[in-house]
C-alpha cells in the first residue's frame, strides 16, 4: 500500500509539471544540482571547523587574505611612480549632468527580476513598485553621490555566501566559490555611472580590439574562431602554430587598486575618477554560512565580485599590455592566449618567448601572478617534431597536445575529436539525471519532455558548433547518435519508426543541417560588427587565403 500511494503521488507530481508556473524548472534545478556533503572544513592548523559559525569565520579568513594584492611581487619603482601621480592635484572641469528620475526609472526596469538582494533586502520587485516620489528622492541621493564624488559607505558592505566547487575536495576552503550580495541601489548607482564612462573609453580607445571579454556584441565564440582560424592557416600552409595559455590567479580579487586609480585619472573627468576611488575604498564584506554570520572583515584589492562596474574595471587595468610584431593575441577577460606562426619551429619558439618576456616585466610591475603550472603550452601541426619549449619567469610551461580555451577543446590537429567525445560524455550524464523526467515518465506530455530536451541537453552540444559543426563524419555522428537515442527516449518510438521520421515529427533539425544554420546565422552579422578584428571573420575562405592542401573541411565549408 505505501509504494501503490508513493507511485500515485509521483504520478501526480509528474503530471502537473508544467513551465508556466516554474514547477518544471524548479523539479530540473532540484534534480541538477551538484550536492556535496555538509563535512568539517579543515583549519590551517589541521583542527576542523564544524559549526556554521566557525566555518563562517574559516571562510572570513580565507576571503581577507584573497582580497590583498600580491605581497611577494613588487616593482618599487613603479610603485613611487604611481603614488606621485596619484598625489598630484587634479584638474578643474565643469560638473557633470545629473541624473534624472527617468535614467533612474529605467535602469530599476531593466534589472533582473531573478538577482539575490543583499543585506537590505530590497530586490528589484520591491523597487519596481516605488511611487514616483520615491524614484525623485532616489535621484536626489545619487546625484548627491555625484556632486560630492562619494559613493556611500553602506552600500559598499558586501554579504558573501560560497559554494562547493564541482570535484574539487569539499573540506578546502578553497574548493568554495564565493558569491557576492550587494545592495540593489548600489547596482543601480553603478549602472548609471557605467553608462556615463563607457562612451569615454570608447572614444579614447582605451580597450585593445584582441580584448573580447565583457564587451557587447562580443563573445567566446568570436575569440575562438580567431584562434581557430590561425591554426586552420597554419596547417594548410604546413606551419608551426605555436601558442601558450596563460592561467592569472585569483585575476579579479587581487587587482591591485592603486594601479587601477593610476590608469583610470590618465584619461576619466575628475568627478569619475574620485567616485570610482570612493567606490573601490573602505569596503568590507560579511561570510554568511547557514544560520551564522561572520564578523566584518576588509577588502584592500581586487574588483568587487558582483559589481556591475568590475568587469569594465578589470579590463582598463589589463588593457596596456605588451604586444610583439611576430605574435597575435586573443584575449577574454583574464584568459590569454599567445599565437606565434612560422615555418620554422626554433623562430616559432624565439618569438612566443620574446613576448612572454614582455609579459613578465608586465606582471611585475602590475602585481600579477601566472600559474606556470595550470599554464599550457601547444604546437597545433600536422608535423610529428613540436616546437621547442618557453619558460615563465625560468619555470618551464607545461606542455599538452590539447587545450581547453573558452569551452571548447583544441586538439593538435584540429579535429575536434576529443572535445565532440568529452561532449558526448557530458550529454551522458545529464541525461542519466534526467532520466526520471524523460525516460521512465508516461505522465508529461511530450511537449513538455521536449522542452527540457531543448533547454538542459541541446544547448551543451550546440554551444560553438559554428567551428565544429563540419568535423569528419565519425566525429559528428556520436552527437547524431545522442540525439537519436533521446528521442526514442521521449517518444517511446517502436524500433520500427526511423530516425528521419522521429525528426521530421518532432521537428528537430539533424546535427549537420543545425551546424549550417548556426554558421549561417553566425556568419551574415560579421560584416557590420565594429571591431575590425571580428569583422575580418567575415570572408569566404581562411584569411590569407591559403591553397586547399588537406581534405578535411572547416568551418566556412558550411556556407555551401
Amino acid at each position: 500500500m505505501l509504494a501503490k500511494i508513493k507511485a500515485n503521488v509521483w504520478q501526480n507530481h509528474l503530471m502537473k509539471l508544467t513551465p508556466k508556473d516554474g514547477s518544471l524548472w524548479r523539479e530540473t534545478k532540484q534534480i541538477l544540482r551538484y550536492k556535496s556533503p555538509n563535512l568539517p572544513i579543515k583549519k590551517s592548523d589541521g583542527s576542523l571547523a564544524i559549526s556554521d559559525f566557525e566555518k563562517a569565520e574559516l571562510f572570513k579568513e580565507h576571503l581577507s587574505q584573497t582580497f590583498q594584492p600580491h605581497s611577494e611581487i613588487i616593482d618599487n619603482e613603479n610603485m613611487n611612480t604611481v603614488e606621485t601621480f596619484l598625489n598630484a592635484s587634479l584638474p578643474l572641469t565643469l560638473p557633470v549632468k545629473s541624473f534624472t528620475p527617468n535614467d533612474v526609472k529605467y535602469a530599476i526596469l531593466k534589472y533582473s527580476l531573478n538577482k539575490s538582494p543583499g543585506y537590505d533586502r530590497i530586490t528589484a520587485e520591491v523597487a519596481r513598485s516605488l511611487p514616483t516620489r520615491a524614484i525623485v528622492h532616489i535621484t536626489h541621493i545619487f546625484n548627491a553621490s555625484l556632486r560630492l564624488s562619494y559613493f556611500p559607505l553602506l552600500w559598499k558592505f558586501s554579504t558573501i555566501i560560497l559554494f562547493p566547487k564541482p570535484n574539487k575536495p569539499p573540506d578546502i576552503p578553497s574548493s568554495h566559490r564565493p558569491i557576492s550580495l550587494l545592495p540593489f541601489f548600489a547596482k543601480i548607482l553603478e549602472r548609471l555611472i557605467l553608462k556615463r564612462i563607457i562612451p569615454i573609453i570608447t572614444q579614447k580607445n582605451i580597450l585593445p580590439n584582441t580584448q573580447f571579454g565583457f564587451r557587447a556584441s562580443h563573445s567566446t565564440t568570436h575569440q575562438v574562431h580567431r584562434v581557430v582560424d590561425a591554426i586552420s592557416y597554419s596547417l594548410e600552409k604546413k606551419l608551426y602554430c605555436n601558442c601558450v595559455f596563460l592561467d592569472i590567479a585569483q585575476a579579479f580579487d587581487r587587482v591591485w587598486h592603486d594601479g587601477l586609480l593610476y590608469k583610470l585619472k590618465k584619461f576619466l573627468p575628475p568627478t569619475y575618477y574620485l567616485l570610482i576611488k570612493s567606490y573601490l575604498t573602505d569596503r568590507f564584506f560579511q561570510v554568511r554560512h547557514g544560520s551564522a554570520l561572520s564578523d566584518l572583515a576588509s577588502i584592500n584589492a581586487g574588483v568587487p565580485q558582483g559589481g556591475i562596474l568590475s568587469p569594465i574595471l578589470y579590463n582598463i587595468f589589463a588593457s596596456d599590455q605588451p604586444i610583439t610584431p611576430n605574435t597575435s593575441v586573443a584575449d577574454f577577460a583574464d584568459d590569454k592566449a599567445l599565437i606565434s606562426i612560422n615555418n620554422n619551429p626554433i623562430l616559432a619558439s624565439i618569438n612566443l618567448q620574446t613576448h612572454l618576456n614582455a609579459m613578465e616585466k608586465w606582471f611585475t610591475k602590475w602585481r600579477f601572478k601566472v600559474n606556470q603550472n595550470k599554464s599550457v603550452h601547444t604546437t597545433f601541426t600536422l608535423r610529428h617534431t613540436p616546437c621547442p619549449g618557453v619558460v615563465l619567469y625560468g619555470i618551464p610551461i607545461p606542455y599538452s597536445p590539447k587545450i581547453k580555451y573558452l569551452g571548447l577543446t583544441l586538439d593538435q590537429r584540429l579535429t575536434w575529436a576529443h572535445h565532440i567525445r568529452t561532449k558526448r560524455l557530458a550529454l551522458n550524464h545529464r541525461l542519466r539525471l534526467l532520466k526520471p523526467l524523460l525516460s521512465n515518465n508516461n505522465h508529461t506530455s511530450l511537449k513538455t519532455k521536449l522542452l527540457i530536451y531543448k533547454t538542459l541537453l541541446k544547448p551543451l552540444w550546440t554551444y560553438g558548433l559554428q567551428l565544429w559543426g563540419n568535423a569528419k563524419k565519425t566525429n559528428i555522428l556520436k552527437i547524431q547518435t545522442f540525439q537519436n537515442i533521446v528521442l526514442r527516449k521521449l517518444t517511446n518510438a517502436p524500433p520500427y519508426v526511423s530516425n528521419h521520421t522521429l525528426h521530421t515529427d518532432l521537428k528537430l533539425n539533424k546535427i549537420n543541417d543545425e551546424a549550417k544554420i548556426f554558421y549561417k546565422r553566425f556568419y551574415y552579422r560579421l560584416n557590420n560588427h565594429p571591431n575590425q578584428l571580428i569583422k575580418n571573420l567575415a570572408t569566404p575562405t581562411i584569411p590569407g587565403n591559403p591553397p586547399r592542401r588537406l581534405k578535411r573541411k572547416w568551418c566556412r565549408d558550411l556556407l555551401n
